[in-house]
């Protein structure tokens, strides 16, 4: 019955009664249900009100199983369809609960003893909320938006953490795949995520190994490329992916030369003026005046049509060379 039935049947009705029948009810309730009203029977007795009890504070080896369980359920699909493993009234929870799992974990500072893997499982679950967006694994169509964090803001987290910790070709693959390897959200392009990576991977040594393994993919891409049939429909994915890592080379090329442009102009796939044009906005982000100025040169050679406003910006840093 409803609870305002109840109330009626409750009405004027004798309190040695109303009690029998409570503790009756109680008597029938199953073990694990009486342990959940407890210290709602308690509070209201006491005076103090319906106080819905406190959950127990986890400890964050146990929280890290929990995020397990999380993560490959929703890979499995299990939060978004019919299955025995999370009830349907569950289902929709996920976006608190992971909305928990990162509070608790970008509060882990770096001398914990489980930093790392706090860093780990911050990854994870940037991953997971990033496979959503392309992939229908929540009632979502933008994840990220649903946990009240931005794709760039928590791909910041995990590579400003990450950064702290032992860095190897691994990593590096792992981060750069994170930024270009990646479905977005509505309101997040790429060239954030590079911009993000390009600031924390600074020192040399890390920059080597992003363009080794960028251009290494870049091979096996091409390789790959070369064997399908002209409209396979795999060749979209495969120009992307070239595409896509190709403008992170280009940003952490910090030897910048004829060279890096006749490099990036190998690797796109649209016109030499829209290939041009992409390849100055990077500059004017990512470069110095002396780059673009390199840059609107080999445009030159490349008998590329110039726009008046950069036709006016190439006299003007002329002027100031001069």
């Amino acid at each position: 019955m409803k609870v305002k039935e109840l109330r009626n049947l409750l009405k004027d009705k004798d309190i040695k009664d109303i009690n029998d029948a409570f503790v009756e009810v109680y008597k029938a309730l199953p073990k694990a249900k009486k342990e959940e009203i407890d210290p709602y029977i308690i509070s209201i007795i006491n005076g103090e009100g319906k106080k819905k009890p406190k959950p127990e504070e986890l400890s964050l080896p146990e929280l890290f199983d929990q995020i397990s369980f999380l993560i490959n359920n929703a890979y499995l699909g299990n939060y978004i369809g019919p299955n025995r493993i999370i009830p349907k009234r569950d289902r929709f929870k996920w976006r608190f609960q992971v909305k928990r799992y990162l509070k608790v974990l970008l509060a882990v500072s770096a001398e914990d003893e489980n930093f790392a893997t706090a860093v780990n499982f911050i990854e994870e679950i940037y991953r997971m909320l990033a496979y959503g967006c392309g992939i229908y694994i929540f009632s979502s169509d933008d994840p990220f938006a649903s946990v009240g964090i931005s794709q760039v803001d928590l791909y910041e987290q995990y590579v400003s953490r990450q950064m702290q910790l032992e860095i190897n070709e691994e990593v590096i693959r792992k981060m750069v795949n994170h930024a270009v390897d990646c479905y977005l959200s509505r309101t997040c392009l790429h060239i954030e995520l590079y911009s993000v990576l390009n600031y924390y991977v600074c020192q040399n040594e890390y920059r080597t190994m992003v363009l080794a393994y960028g251009k290494q993919l870049i091979k096996s891409q091409h390789e790959k490329l070369s064997q399908l049939k002209k409209y396979d429909d795999h060749r979209y994915t495969l120009i992307r992916s070239i595409e896509e890592m190709n403008d992170l080379i280009f940003i952490f090329e910090d030897n910048f030369t004829i060279k890096t442009l006749s490099y990036y102009f190998k690797n796109r796939f649209e016109t030499k003026d829209t290939t041009f044009e992409k390849a100055i906005k990077l500059v004017e982000l990512f470069k110095t005046d002396k780059d673009w100025l390199i840059t609107y040169k080999y445009g030159i050679k490349r008998k590329i049509q110039f726009s008046d406003k950069q036709n006016a910006k190439y006299q003007k840093l002329l002027n100031e060379i001069n």
